[in-house]
């Protein structure tokens, strides 16, 4: 396989418009779950899958595939036939053929031996006292060598529909996702909100965990995005017998947040994919002391950790030449080092450089215990940006059941942030109980 320099050019078309990376090519704005992604190198590629032919058969649509599969099976048939037909002797007289005293075996004669030994049916020959090829070598390796050729092939046929019978990608048909994407405040930080529900809820999908990405207009590589809710520290683990949120915090590691403040107390990422969340939860030091080096897991703390060394050191007299007492009222200003929550600014970020995001959840179909993969994507148009938004309630209990209502499933309402805490609870990643006979005041439907 050679390798192709090419210039690296940036097309105008692609920067503003760039295709989806996964269609949504099913009712209810659903996913096929297969990458609009291919390569250009053609049938130069064969000499590589030729090394992993199963795999390929099992990508093809199943007609092609059963088409070739009778096309194998049939040219093994004509291949033995030829053998037989060309070893089948000429000689008058003798009992070791399978033409007739006086006529030479025709083609097709030899082409329904052969489909009767490859089907292993039994054979019927023309010459009833030579039942057993006697005294016919030639014809009984050839009969040999076709019965364990077509043993492998049928060995494989049946491999091949086995497995595309066990194929569990057309699980990820039964998990839906919410038509429209959330990007609210909540409890003060802006989160990215995705539904997701399994609608083949008596049958829960075994290990369930959900990955989200960033591909952005000018570098189309998906970047992962970290998870809040639930938890990507811990798996991201899912239990999706029920509606539930994923949500991520935009915060100033993301990539879904505007260029972030020239901020020299933040640690750089190097590379990494972290979240302020960790910090906050004193799970990692995000903030480095200029003057004494010491870390701390958030701004607020290193800004107590400087006030109080301003008192101890003016007490001692030091100088406020590198100490705490040089340290200016700008760089102790809390709100420069905080992450917007200004939607109107992430949104015109996220128009202008991302082109989508994708969810991926993953998971074990516990009937056949075959994995497989949900995607989904949103792009701008399939945000809604509003700062008291969130998923409609959509989970009832009646009769001794649970009962999700997929039309409120999709549905997005405005809740004022007055009666938020009463209609609405404030663990977004879960679907919210709704009562039929009580109608949820101060909520407002969301154009969809």
């Amino acid at each position: 396989m050679s390798t192709r320099i090419m210039t690296r050019t940036k097309s105008k078309s692609s920067l503003q418009d760039p295709p989806r990376i996964v269609l949504r090519n099913l009712p209810f704005n659903q996913s096929r779950n297969i990458l609009q992604v291919e390569h250009d190198e053609g049938f130069r590629m064969s000499r590589l899958l030729r090394h992993d032919l199963f795999h390929v058969l099992l990508g093809l649509p199943t007609v092609t595939t059963m088409v070739l599969l009778a096309c194998l099976w049939t040219a093994n048939c004509l291949f033995f036939a030829a053998i037989i037909y060309a070893v089948d002797p000429d000689e008058a007289g003798t009992d070791c053929r399978l033409r007739s005293y006086d006529k030479p075996i025709l083609y097709a004669t030899a082409f329904a031996q052969s489909i009767q030994t490859a089907s292993g049916v039994g054979y019927t020959l023309p010459v009833a006292v030579n039942s057993y090829y006697a005294h016919c070598p030639k014809l009984q390796i050839a009969t040999y060598f076709e019965m364990s050729v077509s043993m492998l092939i049928v060995a494989f046929i049946i491999s091949i529909l086995i497995a595309r019978m066990k194929n569990a990608a057309r699980r990820a048909v039964q998990l839906v996702f919410a038509k429209k994407a959330v990007v609210s405040v909540v409890n003060g930080q802006t989160r990215l909100q995705i539904r997701a529900f399994d609608i083949n809820a008596r049958h829960p999908i075994v290990g369930a965990h959900v990955r989200l990405y960033a591909v952005t207009k000018d570098r189309p590589v998906p970047r992962r995005l970290r998870l809040l809710q639930p938890n990507d520290v811990t798996g991201g683990h899912l239990f999706l017998s029920l509606p539930l949120v994923v949500s991520h915090h935009i915060d100033l590691y993301s990539i879904l947040h505007s260029p972030r403040p020239d901020n020299p107390l933040l640690r750089h990422s190097h590379g990494m994919d972290l979240r302020q969340a960790d910090s906050a939860t004193c799970n990692r030091d995000d903030v480095v002391c200029r003057i004494c080096s010491e870390t701390f897991g958030t701004h607020e703390i290193w800004v107590r950790h400087v006030q109080y060394k301003k008192i101890a050191e003016s007490v001692a007299g030091v100088s406020t030449k590198r100490s705490h007492l040089g340290v200016g009222q700008v760089e102790l200003d809390l709100n420069s080092y905080k992450p917007t929550t200004n939607l109107s600014i992430l949104k015109t970020h996220f128009e202008q450089e991302i082109s989508e995001i994708i969810c991926v959840v993953e998971g074990i179909d516990p009937l056949t215990s075959g994995a497989f993969s949900a995607m989904h994507t949103y792009r701008a148009s399939d945000i809604v940006w509003e700062e008291h938004a969130a998923f409609h309630p959509c989970i009832s209990a009646d009769s001794g059941t649970y009962k999700v209502d997929l039309d409120r499933f999709h549905e997005i309402v405005n809740v004022p942030s007055a009666s938020r805490q009463h209609q609405v609870s404030t663990r977004v990643h879960d679907s919210f109980f709704f009562n039929e006979n009580r109608e949820l005041k101060a909520v407002s439907m969301l154009p969809q």
